[in-house]
């Protein structure tokens, strides 16, 4: 999870850096907020496999049920902290959303690649 969350942040520094480049100040702020949205995504998601795990070994039916509530909460926290970030403090979509995108698909690799290495760890 650490190493995750060190790659997550070293691209979001990119994306900072990218942002403050091309927008100025307005866009190194919105850069900044995506990319700290998707870590806290990420440290949720962390989270919620943990409980689940735990759960699972005694109920299953709970543990699958916690992941569907994970997914729900991920997802309205998501909206919401768009919703507020280009709606209400009126930050800049494209660096928002974009660092936002490079930090998920740097979760997406690393649990495909991690996923793959348990795979090949467990033959």
């Amino acid at each position: 999870m650490r190493k995750l969350l060190l790659i997550q942040a070293t691209l979001i520094i990119v994306g900072m850096a990218a942002s403050y480049h091309y927008y100025s100040d307005a866009g190194l702020l919105a850069a900044a907020y995506g990319g700290g949205t998707a870590l806290v995504n990420t440290m949720l998601l962390s989270r919620r496999l943990d409980r689940a795990g735990e759960m699972a070994k005694s109920n299953p039916d709970a543990g699958v049920l916690t992941l569907y509530l994970g997914v729900v909460q991920r997802f309205v926290f998501v909206l919401i902290m768009f919703g507020f970030g280009m709606g209400a403090i009126h930050l800049l979509p494209p660096p928002l959303l974009g660092t936002f995108a490079v930090a998920q698909l740097a979760y997406m690799i690393f649990g495909t690649r991690h996923a793959k290495v348990e795979q090949i760890n467990n033959s």
